[in-house]
């Protein structure tokens, strides 16, 4: 069994050319410029200034195994050749999109994740604008089925995000990432509002993507691997409470923020108990919010979720138009190449209008791509 219907991809990943930022970033940074390098047989490993080399593997090289239906052994070992071309070459990812039946992807960045716990803010900076530069390239090749989020840096003088928000808007990207945590600025602070208030005047989207934290050493000995991957998700109800309860929605009414690779299947939960805590305590909690905090959800916030029967079944809960479907590729948590099916199984017995906002409409609607 499988789905018939369009689907866009509103959480998709690239993986960015080898040398991207060693040939084409600021001199000044050059020397320290993020680079894959190998290290013996543990494979190729993402090396960024000032952080622990990180694998490559969970950034694509294992999209090919899974597609085998093959059991994925290992977490090393893994050589940048092993990523498929589509994470870097528009004409392959196409070729990709047609495979799995996909008409169009949001793209978000992949080694360009682990840079945002970068420690030097102006490194970051520079490694955003040489990423934008970049993806802009990538998504003219085909502006209708290739739409990108700019990275702007979550460290440093508000105003280097706003420029680079607006620097991203006019090179045509239809969006801004940043991370879910931002341990030494939180986006409750109203030193955010200024970027706020600017993406609000542009109408881009905040996507709120997993990461921003150091995951490995959280958890150790057995199941600890699970447990940091479990983890990353449920995490994402940070950022929804401080953004929330910090009152951003109140004072930008008509700001979006999006929350992405985190799943669904746990808000309806979080926002009942954030409603149930506003109706009885409104009173001394501090900004006090004009509304409960699900309002404020259900009508400025999205998130994106792969295969989340339980989001699906509480769709009630948090209202169908803030829900987006994504194949999260190559990325193997993700469902690609089997999308159709998947889509199938999470909707069962779903009726077919909202099976089709939820895997395409609200993402033509959010982010531009032509309607059907």
């Amino acid at each position: 069994m499988s789905y018939e219907g369009r689907l866009i991809s509103a959480d998709s990943h690239v993986v960015e050319p080898a040398d991207l930022w060693v040939t084409r970033m600021d001199r000044k940074f050059r020397e320290r410029a993020p680079r894959i390098r190998e290290i013996d047989e543990a494979g190729d490993y993402i090396v960024i200034d000032g952080l622990r080399p990180r694998p490559l593997a969970f950034e694509g090289a294992m999209a090919d195994l899974k597609a085998q239906g093959a059991e994925i052994p290992k977490t090393q070992g893994y050589k940048y050749d092993d990523v498929r071309p589509g994470g870097w070459d528009p004409d392959a990812r196409l070729e990709d999109q047609e495979m799995d039946g996909v008409s169009g992807e949001l793209l978000y960045p992949g080694v360009g994740l682990t840079l945002t716990r970068a420690p030097d803010a102006e490194y970051l900076y520079a490694c955003c604008r040489t990423y934008n530069d970049w993806l802009a390239e990538f998504c003219a090749a085909h502006p209708e089925r290739l739409k990108g989020t700019a990275m702007i840096p979550n460290r440093g003088p508000i105003e280097w995000a706003i420029e680079e928000a607006e620097r991203g808007a006019k090179l045509g990207l239809v969006a801004v990432t940043l991370p879910a945590w931002s341990d030494d600025r939180p986006y409750n602070l109203p030193e955010w509002d200024p970027l706020w208030a600017a993406l609000q005047d542009m109408a881009l989207v905040a996507s709120i993507h997993i990461g921003g934290r150091e995951p490995f050493g959280k958890f150790k000995g057995p199941g600890a691997g699970g447990s940091i991957i479990t983890m990353l998700r449920v995490e994402m109800a940070e950022p929804i409470m401080t953004l929330i309860w910090g009152g951003a929605p109140m004072r930008f009414p008509r700001m979006r923020w999006a929350m992405v690779e985190s799943g669904i299947g746990w808000i309806a939960a979080l926002l009942e108990f954030m409603d149930h805590w506003w109706t009885d305590h409104r009173g001394w909690m501090e900004p006090r919010l004009d509304e409960p905090p699900s309002a404020y959800f259900r009508r400025q916030f999205f998130a994106t979720f792969e295969s989340d029967r339980a989001g699906v079944l509480t769709r009630e809960m948090l209202g169908e138009r803030c829900l987006m479907w994504g194949s999260d590729y190559p990325h193997t948590e993700g469902v690609w190449p089997f999308s159709r099916k998947q889509v199938a199984q999470t909707f069962d017995g779903v009726p077919e209008t909202d099976t089709r906002r939820m895997v395409h409409d609200n993402a033509v609607e959010l982010y531009g791509f032509p309607p059907a």
